[in-house]
């Protein structure tokens, strides 16, 4: 008798597992179908720098279709199902990675905008020299066309504001050539914003804890390019100041909840409460990032689950119109547990799954939100297209206007010489 009942207990056992498993390869199936019908996109992939970080850097890009160390790449992209990305044009801060100091007024030169410009020069190439898989995209539209095409659409998001040589003149051809977000700060200042740094303490900015004068003409020149305003890695009051100056929606492109995990990196409700759908809020969107020190203060609960507990935290506030997915890709030393690489997007779209997240709310968190804010931010720069582009220059510099004249002013005809003779002498030059 007893050996029957513990039959039938084991069988009982065995069939549930069965069951759950069953439960599981459904919820799996239905993921990958979704995500089939409509593309998930990242906001934020670091690949290019670890392809500059391998070797020769175009020496690196055809090996990209087989394997690379790190989390991403062609096959493993695959895998996943990525409909897009974005990748990041991105240089260190020299004060912290490089020991250069910028100086207390940022006009010490470092080689960021070089290096920036060769990690733009790896992103063209990267998609150009694997067509067969990758198609550049500049807008919602040619990222469904893409997707339509089997391709992963590829686009180019900017992270930081120190390498851009205190100028809009930059920030203005960066746009020509495709960039479609830049992040106002990374872990350091610049003449432009604020920064809440990584993690310690930073020391506070000589020019203020948020937007500078002319950090706000840049909010302004972004809203009139079309480029989104990254507010991912910015202090808690240049979050604020652009949230107030912006007339199109903002983005967070890597960020998570302060409220789940206590950490400079991520949104604290306050902020949070500004976005939505509500009358005076912002219609932007942030997206999850899948760091595990912005996660979970320890390593079981820096999981899939817990990216999950931040996305659906962040939705009880601005809503699930207004949430998406970013992983930090090959910008961090590892991912959480369950999102290891570029192959593991599935699991996430599971995890909403199985919390009873609906179809077109999937869809919505994969990537139509982005898309609606991609629209969004295009109609702001037609709005806008009128508009001539800020003459602003940050108020630091003093190598304008040019003193570019030579020996005696040579190079300048005798009526410049005049304009340039008269002008009053500064004691400092």
């Amino acid at each position: 008798m007893k050996l029957l009942t513990w039959t039938l207990v084991l069988s009982q056992l065995v069939n549930a597992q069965q069951g759950i498993q069953e439960e599981e390869d459904a919820l799996y199936s239905r993921a990958i179908k979704l995500m089939s019908e409509s593309p998930l996109i990242d906001t934020h992939i670091d690949l290019p720098q670890i392809i500059r970080g391998l070797g020769t850097p175009l020496d690196v890009i055809p090996q990209l279709a087989s394997k690379l160390p790190g989390h991403v790449d062609i096959p493993r992209m695959r895998e996943g199902h990525l409909g897009g990305a974005f990748f990041t044009v991105w240089a260190p801060c020299a004060n912290q990675v490089l020991n250069q100091e910028y100086g207390a007024d940022f006009l010490e030169t470092t080689e960021g905008l070089r290096d920036s410009l060769e990690v733009l020069d790896i992103i063209k190439n990267m998609i150009k020299q694997h067509p067969e898989h990758m198609q550049a995209a500049f807008s919602s539209k040619e990222i469904r066309a893409a997707f339509a095409n089997g391709k992963i659409a590829s686009l180019i998001g900017m992270e930081g504001t120190h390498f851009l040589g205190n100028s809009l003149s930059t920030v203005r051809l960066y746009a020509e050539m495709g960039v479609k977000y830049l992040t106002l700060t990374h872990t350091c200042h610049s003449s432009f914003a604020a920064s809440n740094g990584f993690g310690p303490p930073l020391e506070s900015s000589n020019h203020g804890p948020g937007l500078t004068e002319f950090g706000k003409e840049l909010v302004q020149e972004l809203n009139r390019l079309g480029v989104m305003i990254d507010l991912s890695h910015t202090s808690d009051q240049t979050m604020r100041d652009a949230i107030d100056l912006s007339l199109a929606p903002v983005i967070w492109t890597h960020a998570g909840a302060r409220a789940i995990q206590n950490h400079p990196r991520n949104v604290p409700d306050d902020i949070l409460r500004l976005i939505g759908d509500g009358p005076g809020q912002n219609p932007g969107i942030i997206l999850s990032v899948f760091f595990p020190p912005f996660i979970g203060p320890s390593p079981e609960t820096a999981n899939v689950s817990g990216v999950a507990d931040h996305i659906e935290h962040i939705a009880s506030i601005v809503g699930r119109d207004h949430v998406g997915i970013a992983s930090d890709f090959d910008g961090m030393y590892s991912s959480v547990i369950g999102l290891e690489d570029a192959s593991k997007y599935p699991n996430l779209i599971v995890e909403l799954l199985r919390r009873g997240w609906n179809d077109t709310e999937i869809n919505n968190v994969m990537g139509e939100n982005l898309m609606r804010v991609m629209d969004e931010v295009d109609k702001v720069k037609e709005d806008m297209k009128d508009k001539i582009p800020s003459t602003a220059i940050w108020e630091k510099r003093t190598d304008l206007p040019a003193d570019w004249g030579g020996p005696d002013l040579v190079y300048l005809p005798y009526d410049v010489q005049d304009v340039v003779n008269s002008r009053p002498k500064h004691d400092e030059l």
